[in-house]
């Protein structure tokens, strides 16, 4: 397909591959370039607006605290209030007509606690057997409250999680519907005590109700049409404060993540939402942001598209200047290629009208005084054809490399990559990495270090290729890292491991490399132990004899070129033994001594 595309476009005219060439290569590009332009400001200006949404949260959060510091300061001043402590005392302790009078003290003490700018919608007091003071701001009354539905104040909510709590308590908005009391209100507790005699305890528990418009007021909320709302959730995502009144004290649907709720309360519907949430570690509470992206990214969409549309104006006025300049070439090139066509035809004593006196004109000039001595130089110009082939040839030759092979797997590694394939993506890492350890200087030297990564890689790469068949492990004593042998020394051990020794194993084989110092020599011992089908005993005592193992033939890169390799390296300095049972297992333990890179051992045999 692609030769066809190339022959098609190399018989295109000068001036439709000129046009092609700025089609692809100017106006694409710059579309391209504007739609990332356009992404990155984007995510930017994004990001910009999510940071300034948490900020403004933060300072919501803070107005609260505020908030909360003067309900709680007041709290605090009944909680030492002497006049109230006495009299909740008297009601506790007192006769009944000591009681009646204590009772309307704390009506009125409570009464003088009024703050009309707090939101605060009533006070009570209530006592461990029942007993209540309440009095309603609203009502201006201690009988006509919101707590009219409620026989026994102890079964609410603010007294119960009061009991036990050493401070105050802060609780979650509730939904009053009793007519005139209707609302929401969230509350503040705490126990009472009289400081004289603290031994008996807490004797009462005041509540403060607080209406939470307080918390909407300060979220600034407004219609169903406002591309951004403010809310207040609780740990458990209980609505704290909403826009809709109605879904306050009200618990989320588990179901729902936060971007759902807002929708289905008839907020941002059909808009692209962004969530932002910010929490307060003073009250628990969550404070989130709902806002229409679409909305805060319109200005960046308008000049977006101004951008575009300027860039196609100048591009544009560039065709046009274009179709003008490939006119005239077009114009030039085909009387330079009709002179050509007649010296093609034979016809040398043409000559070449020059038009213009641009690059195409000397090109015309030039070929006039050429045509001269063509004759001459046919011979030379066959000659450099067919050396031009040749060298062409040999340049595809040079690209057929390990190179190629890299950067081919490299390309597969991101498509896997791309697609998810993160196990496939894995081997083929590791077997880019095998390839270019294994080709590059086959020969040299590399640290204990470096082979421990490259054959962890290998075996990864085995054991995928085997489904799992078998497992591995990899011992190396750290104080010989450092210590070098021959990059591929080992590679056909474990290879022969693997390939015969698990051979039809669907599971359970294991492979073990140690790797340790010499006991008594200076040297380092290889031992390579599976688990597999081992090999006959005829086998095994070729490999154990030295002139047998190192019989090899230079067609094979199993055990007798491995035995090969090692004699051939270090000489008598080396030796190994081979030890197997078959249906068992294999043991092969190699002695070797400690060489420089080119040093060649002096023959002895490490024990």
């Amino acid at each position: 397909m692609w030769k066809k595309i190339l022959k098609h476009y190399n018989s295109w005219k000068l001036g439709h591959k000129l046009l092609c060439m700025f089609v692809l290569s100017s106006i694409i590009p710059l579309l391209l370039m504007q739609i990332f332009v356009f992404q990155v400001n984007q995510k930017q200006m994004t990001e910009k607006i999510d940071e300034l949404m948490v900020n403004n949260l933060k300072q919501i959060a803070e107005r609260v605290n505020l908030n909360m510091e003067v309900y709680t300061n007041l709290l605090y001043q009944i909680y030492k209030d002497e006049l109230v402590i006495d009299n909740v005392s008297s009601l506790n302790d007192g006769q009944e007509k000591q009681k009646a009078v204590a009772y309307n003290q704390i009506v009125k003490r409570l009464k003088q606690y009024r703050n009309s700018d707090a939101g605060i919608r009533c006070l009570s007091i209530v006592w461990h057997d029942g007993m209540s003071v309440i009095y309603d701001f609203e009502t201006d009354s201690s009988l006509n409250t919101i707590w009219n539905n409620y026989s026994d104040m102890r079964q609410i909510p603010p007294y119960r999680q009061s009991i036990d709590a050493p401070g105050m308590v802060l609780t979650d908005t509730m939904n009053f519907k009793d007519g005139e009391n209707s609302g929401h209100f969230f509350h503040i507790s705490k126990r009472l005590f009289d400081f004289n005699d603290l031994e008996k305890g807490s004797i009462a528990t005041i509540i403060m109700s607080v209406d939470q418009k307080i918390l909407s007021s300060i979220c600034g909320n407004g219609s169903k049409e406002d591309v951004s709302i403010n809310f207040i959730l609780n740990q458990e995502q209980r609505v704290m404060s909403y826009p809709d009144e109605d879904f306050t004290g009200n618990a989320i649907n588990p179901q729902l993540s936060v971007e759902d709720f807002v929708k289905v309360s008839g907020y941002l519907r059909d808009k692209n939402m962004a969530i932002n949430q910010y929490e307060d570690a003073n009250t628990g509470w969550i404070f989130c942001n709902a806002y229409d992206r679409d909305y805060m990214l319109k200005d960046l969409s308008r000049t977006q598209g101004m951008q575009i549309g300027i860039t196609l104006l100048l591009l544009g006025f560039a065709l046009v200047l274009i179709f003008y300049t490939v006119r005239n070439m077009d114009t030039s090139v085909k009387s330079v290629v009709s002179g050509m066509q007649e010296v093609q035809k034979g016809n040398l004593d043409v000559v070449v009208p020059v038009q213009f006196f641009d690059e195409i004109g000397t090109i015309a000039d030039n070929f006039n005084e050429m045509t001269v001595k063509v004759k001459e130089l046919i011979q030379e110009v066959t000659q450099a054809e067919e050396n031009r082939k040749n060298a062409e040839i040999r340049a595809l030759e040079a690209q057929i490399n390990p190179h190629f092979l890299y950067n081919t797997l490299d390309s597969i590694n991101w498509m896997a990559i791309e697609k998810e394939e993160y196990e496939i993506s894995k081997m083929i890492r590791n077997l880019g990495v095998i390839l270019r350890y294994s080709v590059n200087k086959s020969n040299q030297m590399v640290t204990l270090l470096e082979l421990s990564d490259w054959l962890e890689k290998y075996m990864s790469l085995q054991q995928m290729r085997f489904n799992d068949a078998f497992s591995y492990r990899l011992n190396i004593d750290e104080n010989i890292y450092n210590q070098k042998v021959y990059k591929l020394l080992l590679q056909p051990f474990v290879e022969n491991a693997i390939l015969h020794g698990f051979k039809e194993m669907e599971s359970g084989g294991l492979l073990q490399i140690d790797i340790m110092p010499a006991e008594y020599e200076k040297g380092i011992v290889i031992i390579i132990e599976d688990n597999g089908k081992g090999m006959p005993a005829e086998m095994l005592k070729n490999f154990n004899n030295k002139d047998e193992a190192i019989c090899d033939e230079g067609k094979s890169i199993g055990l007798h070129n491995a035995f090969s390799r090692i004699n051939m390296y270090y000489g008598e300095a080396a030796s190994w033994n081979v030890s197997s049972i078959e249906g068992m297992g294999t043991v092969i333990t190699l002695r070797l001594p400690i060489l420089e890179e080119g040093h060649v051992y002096p023959e002895r045999e490490i024990k």
